[in-house]
């Protein structure tokens, strides 16, 4: 069978929506549609809609909506390529090496091949007279040897160049050995190994791609760990050790906790608890936490109780919740309209640990003891209020408004309203502020955030073989002015794109911002699924084509597609309202033609106010 030149268009054209939802939801027919509890929230009523002849579902519940994709992505907490692979396996479609034919797809399969060849040398040398200190130092960790070939641990030898020489005779070029972060050029002339006496840990991706390596000291040299240096495939930031191990084990228990240490990982997955991953010795990032949000809404961070004071150790906690703050409630408005808020779409608890003792010390000692500190660990806002509150005297009304603006939005995110309120009266309690004006605050904050109606975009079939003008627009202002790309982002939403090949895009041009990166167009094209980066390439030669816009035009326009986009969503909204009123007719459910009849003339309202506003018509509309 010949490889889909568009596995995604035809994939969606063999597999049909309503089956595939069949098989996690009982579904019956309502009309033209489909009804049934959604998969992605506990309801009694169901509220989940599948609509067949779109190729979409929506919860008007929860608000989870999209295609056969995100459907997939969501309920086997996969990431877009792995459901990709999935459904092409179940649609009997093949799909294309993610390893493009072209030069840079050629140079990174060259990367990798270098660092398996690596790998294979460092294994050899720890098996050598030469490494029996490194033996004796990881036996004497408590390392087996079944763990040992499991993660390919390896010495590098204390010689200047062995590794490079062992390369060079293989075929290796010095340019590519040096870009794969194996050596670096010495000011005279000639190469080194960059790692030299230190046991070493190959850094596995989450595609399963050994990426890198982090390396120890056997003595007191300084530094006693040292990782790859950032190279075309490594990059610390987005990398967390041990998650091609734990990735299967997270998606079953759906949970993973995150530990400090190389050491900590593979003592807790020698002694079975192989949902352990480790962030490379740092604070987490958001790009590390992108790769957890894939597999898991469950994150226990088993945080050493020395630095659990530390401003790094509160940093760490906020990544994790803003990558994780993107689950939607629904809240009441007047006139009986309902608002989608976003609020911590994660279970993230705090797994304190004995004080001087580290997670692979705890783990020797007693398995038992470490299931038991993993399984009570506690939420994140009950380790908040102890780092916020202990031994502050909120006698200075300065200490008592910094504890309530560090607490006040974490509190605002508890879903439960009971959880919530206990919360509220115990941080009256301590700083001797009235409950009702932290509840009034914590009101007045929610309406300072946008709003969102309650039928979030339901997007259509589509292929990047479909147009969709707009979307194309929007992804041109992001890619063609990078200067102002990071702004025009934060601006944007993921539900504001039509196509889910353009929701994709987006969101890797979104982690390349994460830690402070740019937009990398030849980046972002090696990192998407062939079809969607031919797609992409198509537009931008045709945004080429359109003429510069100087700053103040670019604003302008800016401004102009964000209203567009927003004015599409609620046109989308009416569409499926008008498609559920028309399946109500003849029934006896008079409560839900009424309700869906007040969001029909709600959405009416907003669309005549926004163009009224913007006085011009819609050139971009879909």
């Amino acid at each position: 069978m010949a490889a889909s030149s568009d596995p995604i268009a035809e994939i969606k054209a063999r597999l049909d929506l309503v089956d595939v939802v069949s098989q996690r939801v009982t579904l019956k027919r309502a009309g033209s549609t489909y009804k049934g509890l959604c998969p992605f929230h506990s309801e009694k009523t169901p509220s989940f809609i599948v609509f067949p002849d779109k190729g979409n579902y929506h919860c008007f519940g929860c608000g989870a909506n999209g295609d056969l994709f995100s459907f997939v992505m969501k309920t086997e907490n996969l990431d877009f390529l792995e459901a990709l692979r999935s459904l092409a396996s179940r649609a009997g479609v093949e799909i294309k090496s993610r390893y493009s034919d072209d030069a840079s797809g050629q140079r990174r399969a060259k990367l990798i091949q270098l660092l398996e060849q690596s790998a294979v040398f460092y294994q050899q040398a720890l098996r050598t007279a030469d490494g029996q200190a490194a033996r004796d130092y990881l036996g004497g960790r408590g390392l087996s040897q079944a763990t040992i070939d499991r993660f390919r641990l390896g010495w590098a030898p204390e010689r200047w160049d062995s590794l490079y020489r062992f390369l060079i005779e293989r075929g290796a070029t010095p340019e590519l050995i040096v870009a794969a972060g194996l050596a670096a050029e010495r000011d005279t002339g000639g190469y080194y190994d960059r790692f030299r006496g230190r046991i070493v840990f190959p850094i596995i991706s989450d595609r399963g791609d050994l990426v890198g390596y982090g390396a120890r000291t056997l003595g007191d040299e300084q530094p006693k760990y040292l990782n790859s240096p950032q190279t075309e495939l490594f990059d610390k930031g987005a990398s967390l050790f041990g998650v091609d191990q734990a990735k299967t084990s997270i998606r079953a228990t759906n949970r993973v906790t995150v530990v400090e240490g190389y050491l900590d990982v593979l003592i807790a997955h020698q002694f079975g608890f192989t949902d352990v991953v480790a962030s490379l010795g740092t604070a987490l990032t958001e790009r590390q936490v992108a790769i957890l949000k894939k597999l898991t809404r469950t994150v226990v961070l088993a945080l050493d109780s020395d630095s659990a004071g530390d401003a790094a150790a509160l940093r760490g906690l906020d990544v994790v919740r803003q990558v994780y703050a993107d689950a939607t409630v629904a809240v009441p408005l007047p006139r009986g309209l309902v608002r989608l808020e976003s609020r911590l779409g994660a279970d993230i608890l705090i797994a304190g640990l004995p004080r001087g003792l580290d997670p692979d010390e705890i783990i020797r000692a007693g398995p038992d003891t470490w299931r038991d500190i993993v399984d009570k660990a506690r939420p994140v806002v009950d380790y908040y209020f102890d780092l916020v509150l202990k031994d502050a005297d909120f006698s200075s009304t300065k200490t008592a408004t910094a504890a309530v603006r560090q607490l006040l939005p974490i509190i605002g995110e508890v879903l439960d309203p009971v959880q919530q309120a206990l919360h509220l009266q115990r941080l009256a309690e301590r700083v001797r502020i009235p409950e009702q004006l932290l509840a009034s605050e914590i009101s007045r904050q929610r309406l300072l955030t946008r709003d969102r109606p309650v039928a979030e975009e339901v997007e259509e079939t589509v292929s990047p073989r479909r147009r969709s003008p707009l979307d194309e627009h929007a992804l041109g202002l992001l890619l063609m002015y990078p200067g102002s790309a990071r702004s025009f982002a934060d601006e944007l939403r993921d539900d504001d794109w039509e196509l889910v090949e353009s929701r994709q895009i987006f969101q890797e041009i979104c982690l390349q911002f994460a830690d402070g990166g740019q937009v990398d167009r030849a980046l972002l094209l090696r990192s998407l699924p062939e079809p969607i980066s031919e797609w992409l390439t198509a537009v931008l030669a045709q945004e080429e084509d359109r003429p510069s816009l100087d700053d103040k035009t670019l604003l302008k326009e800016r401004d102009r597609t964000i209203g567009d986009l927003r004015q599409r969503f609620r046109r989308s909204n009416l569409n499926s309202f008008s498609i559920l009123l028309r399946d109500l007719e003849g029934t006896d459910d008079a409560e839900g033609a009424a309700q869906l009849q007040r969001q029909v003339e709600h959405e009416l309202t907003e669309l005549g106010a926004n163009d009224r506003r913007s006085g011009r018509a819609r050139v971009w509309s879909a």
